[in-house]
């Protein structure tokens, strides 16, 4: 197809999104067209007084119109102090304005140079020619125009800066770190000194709140911190417009502070509460005295088997199938540890689509890696089905594939721990009757605490029976002995159903979160399961309760209404004294 049809069919695209998509975001997200309620914001914009000292480097605001209060009281808390000559407003790209352009190379997007006015407000051209002299621009008002990440932000800066000078800027998704460092430098050493930098961002997209809520914990932190290397991984609409707009803050020495973190049915009385949208405002006005958020977030989920059944189903469709439907809500969150049962090799049997033996294809890696798995256990009954072979294999396979590992089948020694920051993962296999006995893991746990008091310790186990909902008798008493001898909670599998929560001296036992992905469509139970996701803070634990179903080897998030029908069963199945909070889906204990 010639060059110039290809475009054409590009542009007719493009308006035909374009088209479409305002319509549905406006009909969705503006103020006219939704019933708005008076949030209740965590951390209130309180009237203050002109401080020079606080002037703003750069802030972070939502574009999503349903959170126009956000918006307005982050601009009016800036205005105090603020009086910018040039405000520079970036934005995500929704609607792919880049793909216009011939230069497949990923490209900026701003007006054209001889626009001279944006919304009402005067382009700063010189520092616009400036930009596109030193960076790569693709220089379209299409986008720009019509973008709701620009638009939508326009009225409320020209009611608090009238007077100043703006700069619109699209940050395309294949933008990478290294230009949008690049275009904040060129930003720093050509724009006035009190030019301002406005991050349009909107975070955890078609979540329910409670999972938007946990992914939000490592954004918070992330932009906080600024932890550079972890800006990719943030759920949020545009990683590169947080990380542009808190490089320039550094760039002026400045620290961000959270000023607001809400939801979108914070505001909305109406909509599906299934699929929410998080919104976080920050003002980058203080000194930065290095103090730091160490909240962190690990995802736990139950068995994977990726042979048999699934095999064939990843065959049938693509390598990244099973986890299609879950992807999005494994995102964001600092470590997802799930029980790998079975080996990762170059060269798998084929055991037969009955057999009790599983191997997987060493590619199956990739997509694991590619949803954000960091760690799986090794200690279950099925990773020695291909032997000492294959069991090396995985773990080569799996270290390539930048995933970590810990336990193993047969062993538990103190050497086969995994540690990230101050937690440390023990994985134990309590299926087989040889090699580590109950009080070996003990031991291995006393000593492993004993070596590093302070951290916390959890342990993942394989044991019980299969199909069990209810404990039995040796599974408690080696949990209460595990949590006696230090473990911080213990995180169970194998039964492949979901069984009951316990609390014991304070800590909690997840006997079993049943299956993730497997094959055994037999009975409802084994297509359900339970992820847990636990908060870290400085003071308590906060364990996030997200029931799953899974169709066809395919785990997703329960509807709310089913999944709060699957944790009343769950907590009357459990710990009197844990029943209202597994019901409200969420636990909380004290370090």
């Amino acid at each position: 197809m010639p060059q110039n049809t290809i475009r054409i069919v590009i542009v007719i695209l493009f308006i035909a999104a374009l088209t479409c998509g305002f319509y549905f975001v406006h009909k969705s997200q503006s103020i006219t067209s939704v019933n708005l309620v008076t949030p209740n914001f965590n951390e209130p914009a309180a009237s203050i007084p002109f401080n020079p000292e606080m002037t703003a480097a750069s802030a972070i605001t939502p574009h999503h119109l349903a959170a126009a209060l956000m918006i307005d009281k982050t601009l009016q808390t800036l205005s105090q102090n603020n009086q910018p000559q040039t405000i520079i407003l970036l934005s995500p790209d929704h609607f792919n304005t880049a793909l216009l352009n011939d230069n497949l190379k990923p490209s900026f997007v701003s007006l054209d140079i001889d626009e001279g006015e944006y919304e009402g407000m005067k382009v700063d051209t010189v520092l616009l020619n400036e930009l596109v002299k030193s960076n790569d621009f693709f220089l379209n008002g299409y986008g720009v125009f019509l973008d709701h990440g620009l638009t939508n932000l326009a009225p409320f800066i020209k009611k608090y800066w009238s007077q100043a000078q703006i700069v619109p800027i699209l940050v395309p998704a294949n933008i990478t770190a290294d230009q949008i460092k690049n275009l904040i430098q060129t930003i720093f050493a050509n724009a006035a000194n009190s030019a301002l930098i406005l991050a349009s961002v909107d975070f955890s997209h078609y979540l329910p709140a409670a999972a938007a809520n946990f992914h939000d914990v490592k954004s918070i932190r992330t932009i906080s911190n600024f932890e550079t290397a972890n800006f990719k991984d943030l759920e949020a609409d545009c990683w590169q417009c947080l990380y542009g707009a808190r490089y320039f803050a550094q760039l002026k020495n400045k620290s961000c502070r959270l000023l607001a973190h809400n939801n979108s049915i914070d505001f909305l009385t109406t909509g599906d509460s299934n699929s929410t949208t998080s919104y976080a405002t920050y003002i980058c006005d203080a000194e930065d005295v290095g103090i730091k958020n160490n909240d962190e977030t690990i995802l736990f989920v139950g068995d994977i088997m990726l042979d048999r059944g699934v095999e064939e189903l990843i065959n049938k469709n693509n390598l990244s199938y099973p986890l299609a439907k879950i992807q999005d809500f494994l995102r964001g969150i600092d470590i997802v540890f799930g029980n790998l049962e079975g080996p990762l090799v170059k060269k798998p049997t084929n055991f037969g689509p009955h057999a009790l033996q599983f191997a997987f294809a060493s590619n199956d890696s990739q997509a694991l890696a590619a949803a954000n798995f960091s760690l799986f256990s090794l200690a279950n009954n099925h990773t020695l089905n291909m032997g000492q072979s294959g069991l090396a294999q995985t773990r080569e396979i799996l270290t390539q594939a930048g995933i970590n590992f810990v336990g193993d089948p047969l062993k538990c020694s103190k050497e086969l721990f995994y540690q990230k920051d101050n937690v440390i993962f023990l994985a134990f296999n309590n299926t087989f009757n040889l090699g580590c006995t109950p009080a070996d893991m003990v031991n291995t746990v006393k000593t492993i605490k004993k070596e590093n008091l302070g951290k916390l310790l959890i342990v993942s186990i394989h044991w019980g029976n299969e199909y069990q909902t209810i404990n039995s008798a040796s599974q408690q008493k080696l949990g209460h002995d595990l949590i006696d001898a230090g473990a911080d909670v213990i995180i169970g599998g194998h039964p492949h159903v979901v069984q009951n929560i316990e609390q014991y001296k304070g800590k909690l036992i997840f006997y079993s979160l049943g299956n993730f992905i497997f094959d055994q469509y037999f009975s409802a139970q084994t297509q359900e399961g339970l992820a847990v996701g636990l908060e870290i803070h400085s003071d308590k634990l906060i364990y996030r309760l997200f029931p799953l179903q899974s169709q066809l080897s395919q785990p997703a998030l329960m509807p709310l209404d089913k999944a709060a029908e699957f944790l009343a069963v769950l907590a009357q199945r459990s710990d009197a004294g844990l029943r209202d909070s597994i019901k409200n889906g969420i636990i909380k204990t004290r370090l």
